[in-house]
């Protein structure tokens, strides 16, 4: 343990050194070159962030992408400091936290009700296009998320009220795709789409419990669960999610990281709440997670039915969602911790003191994208030493 706290601690200065700056997955057309060659074309925009998304070698540089912060991997790094510090009882750990929550604070997107993010970056899935910080729920939920940490930790009631207001954004603002007596779901951007992401809802709903864990406003408590009840509800006969609802509306079927965050929203939910209603799926669909979603040496399948690449997002995201299962079952603590073991003999570059992409069949992706890679691995290795 003492060596993956060193490397975490590594992978934190070398972050720090870079001012939490680097690429993103998705951020080719932040190329000013990319961004006029696609002529306003949703299938061109696509082809040109999927062919810098799998380039083996970084070709942002070479396009004229540049480094800048990502606000859902700045939620990350908070949420690593703020685990270190509960570890530690160190205040630089704090300190640099609340450093790094200030900035989300001063740079929300603007032009909008209530408080909320979104990514540094355009981007042109195959359900929509979003501008750079327009907010969409995801990144408004991992900001949250951080925020109820941070109060949690110091007690401040700033925190606390930025947080309900991320609340509100997901209750008020962001557009209802179905709505029942017994289910929600909410649209991931600010309009509707052809499809529910599924683990939108049930990581947007594991927020709103902690939010109603503190103000016990019960509006927030009843749409957490018909949103889970959604994503539940549409789980496979055996025990698996697909990406959207209807399955078909995206090329993603049973992934890894995806799949680990519906899982880790169902197991907070009730360990905010005490309702053990979901507890039963949770188990069911954490072991098909476990048989089809790793190799036997800890390394992250891609899909199913995928086995490559073995993407690092995958080894953080099974880290924290066995860290989690732990505090219920010990026994599966060892699965986190082999996880971790992989992704630091196969992807921690230990000269640069960061975490590569990917590792492929053949070839890896010998560089390093700052939120995808080092925020997401500073998140999972920290909330693991909390767990040892």
């Amino acid at each position: 343990m003492e060596d993956t706290l060193n490397i975490l601690r590594l992978v934190l200065s070398a972050a720090e050194e870079k001012d939490y700056q680097g690429y993103s997955k998705f951020d080719a057309l932040n190329s000013p070159f990319l961004s006029a060659l696609s002529f306003n074309n949703k299938w061109l925009r696509f082809v040109y962030t999927q062919i810098i998304k799998e380039s083996p070698i970084n070709l942002r540089p070479l396009f004229g992408v540049k480094p800048s912060r990502n606000p859902k991997g700045i939620a990350l790094f908070v949420r690593a400091y703020l685990f270190l510090y509960q570890k530690t009882k160190n205040p630089k750990f704090l300190e640099k936290g609340e450093a790094l929550i200030q900035w989300l604070l001063d740079h929300p997107s603007p032009g909008q009700a209530h408080l909320c993010w979104g990514y540094n970056f355009i981007w042109q899935s195959t359900l929509f296009l979003q501008n750079c910080f327009e907010p969409n729920a995801v990144v408004t939920v991992f900001v949250g998320e951080a925020l109820i940490h941070a109060y949690r930790a110091t007690q401040n009631e700033k925190y606390l009220e930025a947080a309900r207001s991320a609340g509100k954004f997901i209750v008020y603002d962001l557009p209802v795709i179905h709505d029942s007596r017994d289910e929600r779901a909410i649209a991931y951007v600010l309009r509707k789409v052809g499809a529910v992401v599924l683990n939108n809802q049930v990581l947007s709903a594991a927020l709103l419990v902690k939010i109603w864990k503190h103000t016990r406003e019960s509006e927030l408590l009843d749409i957490a669960r018909r949103q889970i009840n959604y994503t539940v509800n549409r789980r496979t006969d055996y025990d698996a999610w697909y990406y959207t609802d209807p399955p078909g509306k995206s090329l993603i079927r049973h992934d890894n990281y995806h799949t680990g965050g519906i899982l880790d929203g169902m197991i907070e939910y009730f360990e905010e709440t005490g309702d053990n209603r979901y507890t039963q799926a949770y188990w069911d669909g954490l072991k098909y997670y476990r048989q089809n979603l790793f190799e036997a040496d800890g390394a992250p399948r891609w899909m199913n039915d995928k086995k490559y690449p073995f993407d690092i997002h995958g080894s953080a995201q099974g880290i924290i969602t066995f860290t989690k299962a732990a505090r219920h079952n010990p026994s599966l603590l060892p699965q986190a911790v082999l996880i971790a073991n992989w992704a630091i003999k196969n992807l921690y570059r230990q000269n640069k003191h960061d975490f590569a992409y990917r590792q492929g069949r053949y070839q890896k992706w010998n560089y390093s994208l700052m939120r995808w890679c080092n925020a997401w691995m500073a998140r999972a290795l920290s909330e693991l030493s909390v767990a040892e």
